[in-house]
């Protein structure tokens, strides 16, 4: 799981919520607001879960992704 994180609208900086997700598992949730008071506004938000940031680890090494192309039939 990763970290699940939102701006916040005040500051714009960045929120980590504690809350651990990964995409396979957003795509699945029913729409879920989610309601967190802001560490750096003291100000409570509220955001759907689906516009939050899913930080992905950094594989080192990794290969780059590949330039899609449509199949041909």
């Amino acid at each position: 799981m990763n970290p699940l994180s939102f701006h916040c609208p005040k500051t714009g900086r960045e929120i980590e919520t504690g809350i651990g997700i990964n995409y396979s598992v957003l795509r699945n949730v029913q729409p879920v607001t989610v309601r967190l008071l802001c560490p750096l506004c003291d100000t409570v938000h509220e955001w759907k879960l689906s516009d939050g940031l899913i930080k992905e680890p950094v594989v080192p090494d990794a290969p780059p992704l590949a330039a899609w192309t449509p199949c041909e039939h």
